[in-house]
């Protein structure tokens, strides 16, 4: 699954559960994106959670060749998910997230 915007992009794979974020323009800002779980909140109610801290294009686990980012996460199989990314400069977030549909773990 993957979501782009003319600055940048990020793509989930389920196969090990890797998000890579790439920043594609240079003007100061970086990329950060996160996985999001839909998951029960409370005894009625459903809601989309982070599952944890993001991935940032300029502070990651590992990098490609290609200029990717990658962080892994550790997620369960048909778990329904969504990518999301936002900008943002001194870790002050420009603009608001925008996610994909959903999709399964």
């Amino acid at each position: 699954m993957t979501i782009s915007r003319t600055w940048g992009t990020a793509t989930f794979t389920t196969y090990g559960d890797e998000l890579k974020v790439k920043d594609l323009t240079a003007d100061g800002y970086s990329v950060h994106a996160k996985i999001q779980r839909y998951q029960k909140v409370n005894i009625d109610a459903w809601s989309w959670v982070d599952h944890r801290t993001g991935c940032y294009d300029t502070t990651t686990t590992s990098h490609t060749t290609d200029g990717y980012s990658v962080c892994d996460y550790d997620l369960i199989e048909n778990d329904p998910v969504r990518v999301c990314i936002v900008r943002s400069k001194d870790g002050v977030r420009y603009g608001d997230w925008v996610c994909s549909a959903q999709t399964q773990a």
